[in-house]
This record gives structure tokens, C-alpha cells and sequence, in this order.
């Protein structure tokens, strides 16, 4: 797990700072992280890696050189939490999922995982491959395919019945596919998936640290976190755990991607 991804960051990342702002160039900081990594000084990368991450400066190769250099502190969660957002991207998808399978073996205590529902699955896939704006331009167009086939009954007569029926469904499917980009982006507003980064702590009832106790949550555990219920609290998340468990954690006990 020491293999460094040294991919550059983009020129126009590298300029983002104010102007008349003195700031190090980011890209002279991940070559500090790298030689740093390469030492094995895993603390002092991960210090150079999270300036670029604050300075919201990110790539996969930043985020998988994170997960690496967290691999060999033993913190297995952020590893995790790491490996999962190098894989959302093309150039270090591989090498990320293979960082997954390793730390994913090396956790003491597994979840139990109930499998999401198709329509779940088809939402998830929707979100991360298309999003809500392009199934949203998508419906729009179909919708206008429609109104263009009813508007051609009037001059191909012979043809009516064809075209009517034709914009009769690509209007039906534009207006589903409008109304499927509103709820991808409710859900996508409303619900993040984080990764449990301490060793162990406890989901409970209320968000309160002497509330009954739900159930015990470990390091690498992955939630679902409510966003609009726990912005009711501040300093805690409503989640789901992986076994359909609901209740309350700490801020601080997880990552959210």
C-alpha cells in the first residue's frame, strides 16, 4: 500500500488563490507530501495533503495518497473515507478499490449490510452518473420532441395518428424523467453517505450523550446521514446504519463524503 499517485493538479487549481493573497503553491505542497510519503513520514503528508484539501483543491491522486499515507498510521477509517473519494475518480478508480478491499480485510468488526432496494440502486446510479441538471435538460428535450410531433400533425395529415401517439409519449416520458431530476436532487440534498473514523462509539435514541443506546457503531461502519434532521442539532447526525438502524452520533466520530 505504499504505491504514491503523483499525478500534477490542474494549472487553473494552482491560481485559484485571492489575488494579492501571498499562499504556497499547491503544487509544491503535494510534492512535499509525496517526498514526505515516501520517507515515511505519513504524518507530515497528511499535514501538506489537507492544506490543498482545505484550500478546496482536490484530485484523485490527492485523495488517494491521503488514504495511503492514513493506511500506514493505522487509521483505517479515514483510509477509507479517502480510498472512497479517489475512487469517484477516473484516473485512480482502480487503485483506489484495491486500497478498499485491503483496508476493508483489515477492520476487526463488520456490519451488517441489508441490500438496498432497486429503486434505491437506480436513484444512487442516476445521481453519480447523469445528476439531477442532465436528467432535468433530458425531460426538457423529450418534452419539447413532444410539442414538436403534435405541432407536425397539422401539416403531415396522412401521418396524424403516428405522430400524435409519438408526442404523446415522449411527452409522458419528459414529464417523468422532470419529475425523476426533482427527486434525484431532493435526495441528493437531503441524504450523504459518511464513514465511521474512531474506533468505536455508540448510536443512540436522542441526541444526547446519556440517551438509550440504539446500537454500537466501529471503526469503517458507513451511514446514511439525514442532512435536514440533523441540521436541527447541532453537533450531531441522524443517520441510517448499514443494518437499517436509525438513531443519533456525534459529528466528530464520522466523515461525510
Amino acid at each position: 500500500m505504499k504505491r504514491i499517485a503523483t499525478g500534477l493538479l490542474f494549472a487553473v487549481c494552482l491560481m485559484c488563490a485571492s489575488p494579492g493573497i501571498a499562499q504556497e503553491n499547491p503544487q509544491l505542497i503535494f510534492d512535499r507530501g509525496n517526498d514526505a510519503l515516501v520517507a515515511g513520514d505519513y504524518r507530515q503528508a497528511v499535514n501538506a495533503y489537507s492544506q490543498i484539501e482545505n484550500q478546496d483543491i482536490v484530485s484523485g491522486a490527492l485523495f488517494l495518497n491521503m488514504g495511503i499515507s492514513y493506511v500506514q498510521m493505522d487509521s483505517l477509517g479515514k483510509a477509507k473515507y479517502y480510498f472512497i473519494k479517489a475512487s469517484r475518480f477516473e484516473e485512480t478508480e482502480e487503485e483506489a478499490n484495491r486500497g478498499l478491499d485491503y483496508v476493508e480485510q483489515r477492520f476487526s468488526r463488520q456490519s451488517a449490510v441489508l441490500p438496498k432496494l432497486p429503486w434505491d440502486k437506480a436513484v444512487d446510479w442516476l445521481k453519480l452518473n447523469l445528476g439531477a441538471s442532465n436528467l432535468l435538460g433530458i425531460g426538457i428535450i423529450l418534452l419539447n420532441i413532444g410539442v414538436l410531433a403534435f405541432v407536425s400533425t397539422w401539416f403531415w395529415v396522412p401521418y396524424e395518428k403516428i405522430t400524435r401517439r409519438s408526442g404523446l409519449g415522449a411527452s409522458a416520458a419528459g414529464l417523468l424523467i422532470v419529475f425523476l431530476s426533482f427527486y434525484v436532487q431532493y435526495v441528493s440534498q437531503r441524504y450523504s453517505d459518511a464513514v465511521m473514523v474512531h474506533r468505536q462509539t455508540n448510536v443512540v435514541e436522542e441526541p444526547q450523550e446519556d440517551a438509550p443506546v440504539i446500537s454500537q457503531a466501529y471503526e469503517g461502519y458507513t451511514f446514511t446521514v439525514d442532512e435536514f434532521r440533523s441540521d436541527e442539532q447541532e453537533g450531531w447526525s441522524y443517520v441510517r446504519m448499514s443494518n437499517g438502524l436509525y438513531g443519533w452520533i456525534p459529528n466528530n466520530e464520522i466523515k461525510v463524503l
